[in-house]
C-alpha cells in the first residue's frame, strides 16, 4: 500500500531473506562483522504515546516464534517453541505520524557479552568471552577519556592470547559510573596532558577531577562527596 514503518527486523526473519539473495544470507564484511546493525536491547518510550497505544489495544502486541531446527529439512524441532511478544515490535500499534526512530554506535561503545566458554568462542568472531569482554570495556573507557576534549595519548594495544582466543588489550582503564554517566560529565571532569602506558592500570572513582596525568604503572583516584 506504499507505506512505510521504522522497526527492528529479527535476526531469523532477515536471515531468511538474505538467503534467497546473491549473497546467500548474513555474512561478514572485511570487518568480520556483519554489515547490519545489531540490536541490543535498549529501548526508549515518550510516555504519551505508549500509553495511548497500550489504551487502544488493550496491551495486545504482534505475536512473534522463532522455532529452533534439528536441520535444513525443518522437519523436527530442536526444542520446545514458544509464542513471544518483543518490545521492539511496538511500532506496529503506532499511528503514521508517530515518531520512530534509531540511534546507532560503534559496538565497543554499546555492546560486548560474555557468552561462550574459551574452547567455544575460539572458534568464533567476535568470540563473546571473558577475555574479549574484559579487553572491550578497558577500550571502551580508553576511549572515553579520548573522546574526552583533553589532550589524551594511550599506547597502543597489542594482541595478547589465551587457550586460542584473541584480543587486543592495552591499558587497563576503569571509568567507574560514579565518576560519570555521560560523555559530558566527563569532559568537565578530565583537563590536560594525559599520558597512559600500555602496562598501566587506571581506575577513576568517585567525584575526582584529573587536571594531568602520567601513569606507567597502577593508580587508583578515589574520592568521595
Amino acid at each position: 500500500d506504499g507505506s512505510n514503518m521504522t522497526i527492528n527486523v529479527e535476526y531469523n526473519q532477515l536471515e531468511a531473506l538474505l538467503k534467497e539473495t546473491p549473497l546467500g544470507g548474513d555474512v561478514a564484511d572485511e570487518t568480520g562483522f556483519s554489515p547490519y546493525p545489531g540490536n541490543i536491547n535498549i529501548v526508549v518510550f515518550g510516555i504519551p504515546c505508549l500509553a495511548r497505544c497500550l489504551e487502544a489495544t488493550g496491551g495486545i502486541v504482534p505475536e512473534f516464534v522463532n522455532p529452533k531446527w534439528v536441520g535444513p529439512e525443518r522437519d523436527q524441532l530442536k526444542s520446545a517453541t514458544r509464542l513471544e511478544c518483543m518490545m521492539q515490535d511496538f511500532p506496529k500499534l503506532c499511528r503514521p505520524e508517530d515518531k520512530v526512530g534509531f540511534t546507532q554506535l560503534d559496538r565497543i561503545m554499546c555492546f560486548t557479552c560474555v557468552k561462550d566458554n574459551v574452547k567455544d568462542a575460539a572458534k568464533k568472531c567476535p568470540h563473546d568471552c571473558a577475555l574479549s569482554a574484559e579487553a572491550d570495556i578497558y577500550a571502551s573507557d580508553a576511549w572515553l577519556l579520548q573522546l574526552s576534549g583533553a589532550d589524551v595519548e594511550i599506547e597502543a594495544l597489542e594482541q595478547c592470547t589465551l587457550f586460542g582466543v584473541f584480543a587486543e588489550m592495552g591499558a587497563r582503564i576503569v571509568l567507574h559510573p560514579s565518576i560519570c554517566m555521560c560523555l559530558e560529565e566527563l569532559q568537565s571532569k578530565v583537563r590536560g596532558k594525559i599520558n597512559i602506558s600500555r602496562r598501566s592500570r587506571l581506575v577513576l572513582e568517585g567525584n575526582v577531577i584529573v587536571d594531568g596525568l602520567d601513569v606507567d604503572g597502577t593508580l587508583k583516584v578515589s574520592r568521595n562527596g
